[in-house]
């Protein structure tokens, strides 16, 4: 009886997740927010790296979040880049309201689902909230051993993710869905933290090559942690 009712509840499983893919596979998805905080406490960590920080060519860089501007970028597209490939979605061009809406400093949308439905045509919509926070403090109290025999600077980022999805029909979302990642342990803070956003290429390598840590790795896997949060929505 136990085994059948094993069977049924990885048919359902399976059903679902099937199901789940054939509502927005090659479904054209509209981003109309997307949002992006830093913490205070992970930009006065990151400040040590300012001369580093300015010396990378940004994108649509209003000129006075010089931090900011060096993570949006790569933050949405590889997200994008992500859902794309791993969930099929067909995401549009960040501007693809044109003057319809407002739009931020860095050129994304800066709107709501209600104006995103009446100047919109697509099947779905999405928004995107970012918050990328330092954890160092807290680690500090709750591991301190993990600090042990460290005599440089270091910071403990976490990088959360939440998105959520509205279809064309109304202004109740439809999926949530949110991933997070964290330092393995205390990164260094020096010019290697940032490898992936100076405009350098940074190659993800297997768990067993035991790669040295950094933000770009931590967004690599926050980004998978929100996609595989879909399959359990």
């Amino acid at each position: 009886m136990q085994t059948k009712r094993y069977f049924l509840f990885i048919v359902i499983a399976l059903f679902t997740t099937t199901l789940l893919g054939q509502n927005i596979r090659n479904k054209q998805f509209s981003l109309f927010s997307y949002e992006l905080t830093i913490s205070k406490d992970l930009v006065e960590e990151l400040s040590e790296l300012e001369s580093f920080v300015d010396g990378i060519e940004t994108y649509n860089d209003p000129g006075n979040e010089k931090l900011k501007a060096i993570f949006v970028h790569t933050l949405f597209y590889n997200l994008k880049e992500n859902l794309q490939n791993e969930l099929e979605m067909e995401i549009l061009p960040v501007n693809t309201f044109m003057r319809e809406i407002k739009y931020d400093d860095f050129g994304y949308p800066k709107s709501n689902i209600r104006e995103a439905l009446k100047k919109g045509f697509s099947r779905f919509y999405f928004k995107v909230e970012v918050e990328f926070e330092s954890l160092t403090e807290k680690k500090r109290e709750e591991s301190p051993e993990l600090f042990e025999d460290i005599d440089y600077n270091v910071t403990y980022p976490q990088i959360n993710f939440h998105i959520t999805v509205y279809n064309n029909q109304g202004v109740i979302p439809v999926a949530k869905w949110d991933g997070s990642s964290t330092a393995k342990y205390p990164l260094a803070i020096n010019n290697y933290l940032l490898k992936g956003f100076d405009n350098t290429e940074m190659i993800i390598q297997t768990a067993e090559e035991q790669q040295t840590d950094n933000i770009y790795l931590i967004l690599d896997r926050a980004i998978h942690n929100t996609i595989r949060d879909y399959y359990n929505d």
